[in-house]
């Protein structure tokens, strides 16, 4: 095995001493254009197998230093050997890409042998988890590897790009890098930054162990019990709350940082491993602080956002929490440009994933954004619980007076807006129809969730 970055990176990820190279003495076959006729170590990629925690996984890891990490036929191959594998055995495979596009000299060759390692990861999309890290350039083609990847993360200066920023027209003229971290993580939503390798590793390792380890029926009888804090049920502070329910107060987020009004992530409650999709109206900070207002109706890239967690979820069969807080749409151009496809997406995603489904309502929820939020009504969810207090139904009970009783004075439209309130949207009444299962206190949350997710 080389000494050499690629592999410092492996080591970083793994368990001490576990890992084992497979494919070390592959070599190029070109020589053409002063290729070396021995071709380079282990043509540009590490390949191999190892732990995390004691949890097996498949890893790959380009090496910048030998012909800038640039894919050729054999560099291509290792990669689909590995996919085989990891298919046989439902094993994930991890990919830390640091690549700077197809090799010239083999050309066709090098095109020909990628197209056979995107036919591999689709083809593995229901068999094992596939995760992608951009440690350094993903440039052109290979930028298809982590979108076609379930999840990507990217350290803070590294590079994504299918198209070189200097080469796009109104790049310069807008002072943006559409390569950089911060852009992929924020704008375009296609990776997850965070600031060091070191980081990114740790995260990957943070993720298998959350989807990779089973720990079911973990939990002293004590933790199962545990309380929501006062202060989280006031705020509503959706991510807040799902850190308070989870075991060990860890809840993974993923893509925390692309419109960050939807919360999507991971947690476990009593070792079971569950999927999270939720409304968020505000950020805080460690102390609870609010920080940002966020839209506390739907958006467009918001539903795009959480119907591709929740297809990945109905993937791996994975149960699923929706916590609900949605007062409608969003009211911004986008929303009447691109919302209706984009509910589209995230209704049709949540009717198609056949795992445990429980809705938490936490927030007031209006209209058709309740709808499109895994209500049962659409296939949706197998158990709804709702805060005591909530507010659930057609819109705010003022609005829906001043349409009832448009001809009436101010007096007798309060009347009906607080007659309204009460029969049409209070909590009470959704549940005597049947639309809400069981009305629990705020502080009981993580008890009435583990009962319902170890029962269903």
């Amino acid at each position: 095995m080389s000494k050499c970055l690629a592999l410092k990176r492996i080591n970083g990820l793994l368990d001490e001493g576990s890992f084992v190279e497979l494919g070390a003495l592959v070599s190029a076959r070109t020589t053409d254009f002063s290729l070396k006729p021995y071709g380079e170590p282990s043509d540009g990629i590490i390949t191999g197998y190892g732990q995390i925690e004691g949890n097996p996984v498949y890893v790959y890891s380009q090496n910048r230093d030998v012909l800038n990490g640039t894919i050729g036929e054999m560099h291509a191959k290792k990669i689909v050997d590995l996919y085989d594998k990891a298919m046989k055995s439902g094993v994930p495979i991890i990919g830390l890409i640091d690549c700077g596009g197809f090799r010239l000299q083999e050309s066709v060759d090098a095109l020909d042998s990628f197209g056979k390692v995107l036919a591999k990861q689709i083809e593995a999309a229901d068999s094992c988890l596939q995760i992608s890290a951009v440690m350094g350039t993903c440039a052109g083609g290979m930028t298809m590897v982590p979108a076609l990847s379930d999840f990507t993360f990217m350290v803070k200066d590294a590079q994504m790009f299918v198209n070189a920023p200097h080469t796009l027209k109104d790049n310069q003229k807008l002072a943006r890098s559409f390569s950089s971290g911060q852009f992929q993580n924020e704008v375009s939503g296609q990776a997850q930054m965070l600031e060091t390798e070191e980081e990114v590793l740790e995260k990957i390792r943070e993720l298998i162990l959350m989807l990779e380890d089973d720990e079911y029926g973990c939990c002293e009888e004590s933790e199962l019990n545990r309380y929501i804090s006062e202060k989280t049920a006031a705020s509503r502070d959706t991510r807040a709350l799902l850190k308070e329910c989870a075991d060990n107060y860890l809840f993974t987020e993923m893509y925390g940082s692309y419109h960050p009004e939807i919360v999507t992530g991971f947690l476990k409650l009593n070792g079971i491993r569950v999927g999270v999709v939720g409304n968020a109206s505000a950020l805080y900070n460690e102390n609870g602080e609010k920080i940002a207002d966020l839209p506390t109706g739907l958006t467009a890239e918001g539903c795009r956002k959480a119907a591709k967690f929740v297809r990945f979820c109905s993937s791996k069969d994975l149960p699923l929490l929706t916590v609900i807080a949605a007062d409608g749409f969003d009211a911004a151009e986008s929303t009447e440009m691109d919302l209706p496809s984009a509910l589209a997406e995230l209704v049709k995603a949540f009717t198609e994933i056949w795992a445990t489904k429980v809705n938490l309502l936490v927030g007031d929820t209006y209209g058709s954004a309740y709808v499109a939020m895994n209500t049962k009504a659409i296939g949706g969810a197998d158990m709804v619980f709702a805060w005591d207090g909530v507010k659930l139904g057609m819109m705010e009970a003022e609005k829906a007076a001043n349409i009832l009783s448009a001809d009436a004075d101010a007096a007798a439209r309060e009347r009906q807006a607080s007659e309204y309130e009460k029969l049409q949207n209070s909590v009470e009444a959704a549940a005597a129809r049947g639309s809400v299962d069981t009305v629990i206190a705020p502080e009981s949350t993580r008890k009435h969730l583990i009962m319902a997710f170890s029962m269903l």
